[in-house]
């Protein structure tokens, strides 16, 4: 990305503010709206400008994996997501050996000779989902060759991926191990790694580099050196929540009686002040409560309210927590 585009790309977060973004389905992800706040917007040009990964901090449901879509559609670039899970590890996230494959081949072999395929390891080496970001050719040809590892979603145009770079959200990092967050210390900084196995390095310097965005729930303390390398927004509920919420349910529901909205909103934030701090109800449970009313009485006012009476008590995490 030259000096130039990395300005009109600034200028163009900068100029949509405010603005409520429709987000396309991306594989599993469903499509949805977003509104475009002057902090996240803020954030995501600052890692733009300085080349760093975006750490998005805050509790669930706020909205951080969102912010990595709403990125890559003011961006103009694909979205490609990999979630965390506790016993992913760093070097998934680069490449992986497929060894159940490769003993199977050979198992094969030892009874028809033929033993070139094994002995190539190159057919059994993966692009993870950093590959793919860093360098979308050389992952799609390897990925060719052996696709037990990461896949992108379907729905990505290769073309595109390879003129504008993506958008890479690793989401949930604080969800496994901190050697995880370990491992991608230098792998970020210096947008490269080694594949020993291949004699070969992937650098983020073929196509534009990726926007990397990382979101965590603070479920566990990232290491220090890595909240260094990164740009760090934390998203929290701001000061008068209820009016929050309101607005993003006519964001989402734009059609909803807003005595509704502020009903519902009440419903979740009066349950909130009785969940603890780390399981309390927020803006996702009131989003998906709009949702079921919106699906079971669409467009009749006075049937929603009635739904909301009988529903609004399943959507109360305070219920689920044990004192």
């Amino acid at each position: 990305m030259t000096e130039s585009d990395l300005r009109a790309a600034c200028r163009q977060i900068e100029a949509r503010i405010g603005e409520v973004l429709a987000l396309e389905r991306t594989g599993a992800w469903p499509a949805t709206r977003h509104k475009l706040d002057e902090s996240p917007a803020r954030a995501l040009m600052a890692a733009l400008a300085a080349g760093r990964p975006l750490l998005v901090r805050g509790e669930p449901g706020v909205g951080k994996s969102q912010l990595a879509r709403a990125a890559a559609n003011l961006l103009e670039r694909p979205f490609v997501p990999v979630v965390i899970q506790p016993d992913s590890e760093y070097q998934e996230l680069l490449w992986a050996m497929d060894h159940t494959k490769r003993l199977a081949d050979a198992q094969l072999a030892a009874h028809t000779g033929d033993t070139a395929r094994v002995q190539e390891l190159a057919n059994y080496i993966a692009p993870g989902a950093l590959w793919w970001a860093f360098n979308w050719q050389s992952a799609g040809t390897q990925a060719g060759l052996c696709r037990h590892n990461f896949n992108p979603p379907e729905d990505i145009d290769p073309e595109l991926a390879l003129a504008r770079g993506c958008v890479l959200l690793i989401d949930e990092i604080d969800k496994a191990d901190i050697a995880l967050a370990n491992g991608l210390l230098e792998v970020l900084g210096n947008r490269e790694f080694n594949v020993p196995p291949l004699g070969i390095a992937v650098r983020a310097e073929v196509h534009p580099p990726p926007l990397v965005v990382l979101t965590s729930n603070d479920t566990r303390q990232l290491p220090a050196a890595l909240l260094r390398r990164c740009v760090v927004l934390e998203m929290t509920l701001p000061e008068d929540p209820k009016a929050h919420f309101v607005e993003r349910g006519a964001t989402h529901f734009p059609e909803m009686d807003p005595d509704l909205l502020e009903r519902a909103a009440e419903q979740i934030l009066g349950d909130r002040e009785a969940c603890p701090d780390n399981a309390r109800t927020g803006l996702a449970e009131y989003l998906d409560l709009l949702r079921a009313l919106d699906e079971v009485a669409k467009g009749e006012t006075a049937e929603q309210h009635l739904w909301l009476d009988r529903l609004g008590v399943y959507f109360l995490k305070s219920r689920a927590v044990p004192s």
